[in-house]
């Protein structure tokens, strides 16, 4: 145990700290003036969890575990659709005039801009709804991805070895 004492003969307070070896903390203080005195304790454990609540949080957490893990894949699955959509946007913007079907280049851009503000209004898709929106824009695009790329255009136009 440790004590240690505040008190000066300058003051018209004191104070005593006690610190136990096994953590419990004791402050005292006292007004000499008017003779008030408080205490406080402090316990290892104060603000602690339980041995119980930390098993409890455990088993919570395992058993929403299978459901976190869809929730991640969902988010994955519309990140990738996201990303898809812009990396595609952009290719087109860059590549405009070496497309020869405008028409069937802005049926893409306006599917593009439509999936985009659906992604903005449905912020708690599926993964199947998800995955279905970019399957349509993969089919849509690849046309005039593969217009793009006979045609000189960027060599990643494909986004992946299916083209």
């Amino acid at each position: 145990m440790f004590i240690y004492d505040l008190s000066t003969k300058e003051t018209s307070r004191t104070a005593l700290i006690l610190l136990h070896s096994n953590g419990i903390l004791e402050v005292t203080a006292e007004n000499l003036a008017t003779k008030k005195k408080k205490s406080i304790t402090i316990t290892a454990e104060d603000g602690r969890l339980s041995d119980e609540e930390m098993e409890a949080m455990v088993r919570d957490a395992e058993k929403h575990a299978e459901e976190d893990k869809k929730e991640a894949t969902r988010i994955e699955e519309r990140n990738s659709l996201e990303s898809f959509l812009y990396k595609l946007k952009n290719t087109l913007d860059e590549n405009e005039e070496k497309i020869d079907d405008k028409e069937d280049l802005k049926t893409l851009m306006d599917s593009l801009d439509e999936t985009m503000e659906w992604l903005d209004g449905n912020q708690d898709a599926g993964e199947s709804e998800i995955n279905q929106k970019h399957s349509e824009i993969d089919l849509l695009s690849r046309p005039v991805l593969k217009s793009l790329y006979e045609a000189g255009g960027r060599d990643d136009v494909g986004f992946d070895d299916e083209l």
